[in-house]
């Protein structure tokens, strides 16, 4: 299975996961170069970073691309044309800080389940099937429809028996998982949060 990581510009670290192929988005690709990690691809328009900054990205990454800014997508959207191929994207940095970007985030994850976001609390994808769920670091387990959904979800503190959520409900936050793993059938789409308190 291939994975690429996106780096995008609010990541303070990176999250332990094996990459295949990592891009620095933007002012990311300068948190790369500044934790010496070599990037395949550093894209953005760069208009956050000096000349010597960029001077440095390039110095870290195997390519460069240079995006106008003037566009009518973000530059981690544009980053996404890149990694196509890829099984797994790992998104991390597009969380926090905007309103607008981190709800174009989320919304990115919603329309393709091979995205993921994470920083240092969250880790949010989408599921339209059986998902074995990990409960690695995290305390909570939040599930929202992204369309009208069918849900069964086992080995959870609340656990869901064929039960239909919509859209606009908003009750099934803050759940756990009791040991290490939960399973979760879905007929539809939902978005799985899992997170700690910061």
């Amino acid at each position: 299975m291939s994975v690429a990581l996106l780096v995008a510009s609010l990541a303070k670290q990176l999250p332990p996961v094996f990459a295949d192929y990592i891009v620095g988005v933007d002012r990311g690709a300068l948190v790369c170069a500044t934790l010496g990690i070599m990037m395949d691809l550093a894209i953005g328009d760069f208009d956050s970073v000096s000349a010597e900054e960029l001077d440095m990205i390039r110095t870290f990454s195997k390519e460069v691309v240079r995006l106008d800014t003037v566009k009518d997508v973000t530059d981690t959207q544009a980053a996404l044309s890149y990694v196509e191929d890829f099984d797994e994207v790992m998104i991390c940095g597009g969380l926090g800080g905007r309103i607008d970007h981190q709800q174009i985030n989320i919304g990115l994850v919603k329309k393709d389940i091979r995205l993921s976001l994470w920083d240092e609390n969250h880790l949010i994808y989408a599921v339209d099937g059986e998902k074995t769920i990990k409960k690695a670091d995290y305390r909570y387990l939040s599930l929202f429809a992204c369309t009208e959904s069918t849900v069964d979800l086992s080995g959870v503190k609340y656990p869901l028996s064929n039960r239909k959520i919509h859209e606009n409900d908003l009750y099934l936050v803050s759940n756990e998982i009791l040991d290490e793993e939960a399973l979760i059938r879905v007929n539809g789409k939902v978005l799985i949060i899992q997170s700690n308190d910061a």
